[in-house]
């Protein structure tokens, strides 16, 4: 299995799929593989090996974070999945959009949020508090950062702390994801591959700091964007959801919460796209683009900047593939990295 990853991802960055990689597999807790390919930039100047632990810009994974807080507060009876999000956000225009419908990204709400870096965060906010269903909440599927900004907005809101340290306190301290953080300190620059050129916007390169427009034009920090992590923690925050919501001994979900977010809640409803998609709640279910061959109810997510996860019940597996295929310059859907978390998925699941 080793030496056929070896040759598969060798291939991707000879392609410029990505510069380099870290791959992490682990079934029922045990490892299987964790491994770093690759380099931190090609073979430009600054460039290093890939190494296990660096930490990546998490991009979109966070919003696996994000909602897996969310789901902490609702078995703690503070957050209610069926109640409007306007309830928990007076100044959100938008009626009929629930909880659940943000976990799933059924809200009808469909802000393109990068367009808005400009104008700050009180501008970003006022734009997305405005923000109107397209149609009727509950009955399409459009993956918008604006479901997870929200519901970020609201965890702070009910946690009564900064989000950072909702997130810290829900879900990053209880799994030990030590090495996971929003807005990671400049002494830690060296550990993290950068994402992007854009001189356009910030005038260089961007590294250390978070990739998506949005995120950084609100400090870092949002429920959709802004997590820098390790495979290592990214692991664990798969293992627990893989366990049934068991951790060291304690209880973070409610195994009945882990069921339920991790089955079909959109059935039947097309994507913007015009495909049917399954989607839990926080998680993305059964997506062939980046799990391939995967046995049935398969959960995971991806993220902009390259990282991918995906947990397998039927065999205790657990994934982790981290990248910044993004540098130097990002690439056009459909995205080439997909298939190669796909191809590795596949590797591990036909391995002895």
């Amino acid at each position: 299995m080793a030496a056929s990853l070896d040759g598969l991802i060798s291939h991707a960055i000879a392609e410029r799929i990505f510069p380099g990689c870290v791959v992490l597999a682990t079934r029922d807790g045990s490892p299987l593989l964790h491994a770093a390919f690759g380099t931190t930039m090609y073979d430009d100047a600054g460039s290093r090996a890939v190494d296990p632990r660096d930490l990546f810009d998490l991009a979109s994974l966070t919003k696996a974070v994000t909602a897996t807080a969310a789901l902490r507060l609702a078995d703690a009876g503070e957050l209610r999945l069926e109640v409007e999000a306007a309830h928990y956000l007076p100044g959100l225009g938008a009626r009929g959009v629930t909880i659940r419908h943000l976990l799933t990204h059924s809200s009808g709400l469909d802000v393109r949020l990068s367009v808005l870096r400009e104008d700050g965060p009180d501008g970003i906010r006022a734009a997305v508090y405005a923000a109107q269903p397209l149609h009727p909440p509950g009955t399409r599927v459009s993956y918008s950062n604006i479901n997870t900004l929200l519901l970020g907005e609201i965890v702070a809101m009910v946690a009564g702390v900064a989000l950072d340290v909702a997130i810290a306190e829900l879900v990053l301290a209880p799994l030990g994801m030590s090495e996971t953080r929003f807005c990671p300190p400049s002494e830690l620059r060296a550990r993290i591959p950068p994402t992007e050129w854009d001189e356009s916007w910030r005038g260089g390169l961007v590294h250390g700091t978070v990739h998506d427009e949005s995120a950084h034009a609100l400090g870092g920090v949002a429920g959709h964007a802004g997590l820098f992590g390790s495979a290592a923690d990214m692991e664990r925050l798969l293992r627990l959801w893989l366990q049934g919501g068991a951790w060291a001994g304690r209880q973070l979900l409610r195994e009945a919460t882990v069921v339920d977010a991790l089955r079909d809640h959109t059935a039947g409803l097309a994507s913007a796209t015009g495909r049917l998609v399954r989607s839990g709640l926080g998680w993305m279910l059964d997506r062939e683009n980046f799990m391939g061959a995967a046995p049935p109810e398969s959960f995971g997510h991806t993220g902009f900047t390259g990282p991918a996860i995906v947990g397998v019940p039927a065999r205790g597996l657990a994934l982790v593939v981290l990248s910044n295929r993004t540098y130097p310059r990002r690439t056009p859907p459909p995205y080439r990295h997909h298939s190669i978390t796909a191809a590795i998925l596949e590797a591990l699941l036909d391995a002895p």
